[in-house]
């Protein structure tokens, strides 16, 4: 049954029929400059689907069913300038008020019936402003998770979803792009269509996530996304003043990176023309080009251009000038706004609410958007300090920072068996440092920092299924130095070859879809391993191990997350996860409390999940470089 509601009987009906069922999926349509922040969004429809039963609820669409008159624009005469008409619509029908909406819908919303919604946390969120900010609680169900969790390397958004299911094709317009472009009925078909869909993708993917064997991964997924209801909702404070001054500061060092770039060429040239630097840089400094654009140029993106660092002054300079460069469109004009590039700002309240994608990656992490804090430079760098210290704990809170010492290290470790990594853990002695030391025959007080560095390319390359060349990139040596640092790694390390072998002759044994599962039992799917396309097989191979790992590192930082939300002290706030690191907010007068509770949910006796320690640090700081 399809319906649309437009008064309160006919709300009093939905709300009764609903209350019969013990799960529902629903979806909002929002509006406004921030249609996609929940925090600050409105929202203008709202749809429920259930079992023989799909209601769409109207409340405050502007427009019509008829378009009157086109959007146009008009010289003015006077001024000279473009004037906007907007578009003119019939009058909309009548439509029931959000509050007298959000008050008969209470009963399901906050009750113990399953929620479902297609990227849940948007949803929960958007509604949660007109319950004083408290989100509906458990259980929940999403079908965007699920999708992922089926199959992590196909597109999950719902009309993809719905297209390779069962040939539904709709919204050729994009209609929740801006629904206050379209028509009502337009908008009532397509809100129906969201609704009905994910609950017909729910009854389909719920039984595919248990018949994958993945029932205990999805139970720790969903208690992540309440985490990510956690965190959402309460946003992240920041220094607004000190991200004025970092801007400020940025576009100097910008104007500076400029000349610099300008003085080491030797000329003038648009740094932004990635043509302009190919010549530069390939022709006139006779580079050797390390990686091609998709069309085929030599590229001159940081990841090309890094192995010529310290070798060449014009290399220098331009990674200088991009670094700054990124570092203040992305982290901070990417916070602010910036009206010149059409940039809006991302700070509310004081706050940023950025959108936490449990889904994100194919390995299990968090991306993020919106802004991205997941790609923040390193800590240990001048700009990653920066960025973290934006981060401003109210007055009478500090932060609590953690995260996980060499944790790829200790998985490797842990899934290569008892060897020298695996001992050296047992004796407190540095993974790298106990690397470069049997590398290099010397006694780890001997190891030099350059030695560390070399340390840290080969757990690169075994983690990320490099070559020699970027071990030779990576530590500033020569292609056969590189080559002969290999195979004396290997002579010291032979468990840790034996288990990539291992991994993936097993990983390329399993039909009719190669996977391999991670320390909790993600399954991570790598179908080109049977490719006859020699650059796609190639390509994941080398993936298996940095699936294997990343994925594990990535099921420990979310399982150390939902222990923290579950143990929070009042008062705390969990602020962000980046990567393996994770930052809460804590009243200061129990602040030492507050860390033994990160501390156990992240290295607790409960977190030992691997035959290596598990260790991290928990520090007490008024502002995130402070833990480093």
């Amino acid at each position: 049954m399809q319906q649309l509601i437009t008064d309160t009987r006919q709300l009093e009906d939905v709300v009764g029929y609903f209350r019969t069922q013990d799960a529902f999926a629903f979806d909002v349509e929002t509006t406004g400059e921030y249609r996609g922040v929940p925090a600050v969004n409105e929202v203008v429809w709202i749809s429920l689907a259930t079992n023989g039963h799909t209601a769409v609820i109207p409340m405050g669409h502007p427009n019509g069913h008829n378009l009157l008159r086109k959007a146009t624009r008009r010289k003015n005469k006077r001024t000279g300038e473009w004037d906007h008409i907007a578009a003119q619509w019939e009058e909309p029908p009548p439509q029931l008020r959000p509050s007298v909406v959000f008050d008969a819908l209470e009963e399901l919303l906050y009750s113990d019936r399953l929620k479902v919604a297609h990227n849940a946390p948007f949803d929960l969120l958007s509604v949660a402003k007109y319950y004083k900010g408290t989100y509906p609680p458990p259980p929940y169900g999403d079908t965007i998770v699920a999708a992922w969790m089926v199959n992590e390397n196909r597109p999950i958004g719902l009309k993809p979803l719905d297209k390779e299911r069962w040939n539904l094709v709709y919204d050729l317009e994009d209609v929740g792009k801006c629904i206050e472009k379209h028509a009502f009925g337009t908008v009532a078909d397509y809100s129906y269509m969201d609704a009905a869909s994910t609950w017909l993708q729910w009854l389909d993917l719920r039984s595919r996530v248990t018949a994958e064997g993945l029932e205990d991964m999805w139970a720790l997924e969903m208690d992540v996304l309440a985490c990510v209801l956690h965190m959402g909702s309460g946003g992240v404070p920041v220094d607004i003043k000190a991200l004025e001054q970092l801007r400020m500061a940025l576009r100097e060092r910008m104007t500076e990176c400029e000349a610099d770039v300008y003085r080491a060429a030797g000329k003038v040239f648009n740094i932004g023309s990635a043509p302009q630097k190919q010549v530069i840089l390939y022709e006139e400094q006779g580079l050797r080009p390390r990686k091609r654009t998709p069309k085929g140029a030599p590229s001159t993106d940081a990841e090309a251009l890094e192995p010529y660092k310290g070798r060449n002054a014009v290399v220098d300079a331009i990674l200088a000038y991009q670094d700054v460069s990124k570092i203040l469109s992305t982290y901070v004009e990417g916070y602010l706004g910036n009206p010149e590039d059409d940039k809006p700002t991302q700070i509310f309240d004081g706050r940023i609410y950025p959108i936490l994608k449990q889904y994100g990656t194919v390995t299990g992490r968090f991306s993020s958007s919106k802004p991205n804090v997941q790609n923040w430079p390193r800590a240990d760098t001048e700009w990653g300090k920066a960025i973290r210290d934006l981060i401003d704990p109210l007055d009478g809170f500090v932060l609590l920072v953690a995260d996980y010492a060499q944790i790829e290290q200790r998985i490797l470790a842990h899934f290569a068996g008892k060897g020298a990594l695996w001992q050296g853990f047992w004796d407190g002695v540095d993974a790298h440092t106990a690397t470069a030391a049997a590398v290099f025959g010397v006694a780890p007080e001997d190891v030099t920092k350059q030695m560390r560095q070399v340390a840290k390319a080969i757990a690169f390359a075994i983690n990320y299924g490099a070559g020699p060349q970027k071990v030779a990139d990576m530590s500033h040596t020569t292609l056969r130095r590189a080559k002969q640092i290999l195979r004396e790694h290997e002579k010291q390390f032979p468990e840790v070859y034996a288990y990539k072998r291992q991994l993936l002759r097993t990983v390329r044994s399993r039909r009719p879809e190669p996977y391999l599962r991670t320390l909790l039992g993600r399954k991570r799917r790598l179908p080109d391993l049977l490719s006859h396309d020699h650059g796609r097989r190639g390509k994941a191979e080398r993936q298996v191990v940095n699936s294997h790992i990343q994925g594990s590192n990535a099921d420990m930082t979310k399982l150390a997350l939902v222990r923290l939300h579950k143990g929070l002290l009042p008062g705390m706030q969990i602020l962000l996860t980046v990567h393996d690191e994770i930052a809460a907010m804590c009243p200061a007068e129990i602040a030492e409390e507050g860390a033994k509770v990160l501390h156990n949910a992240m290295a607790g006796p409960e977190m030992q999940l691997l035959s290596v320690p598990v260790t991290t640090d928990v520090k007490i700081c008024n502002r995130w470089s402070e833990a480093k």
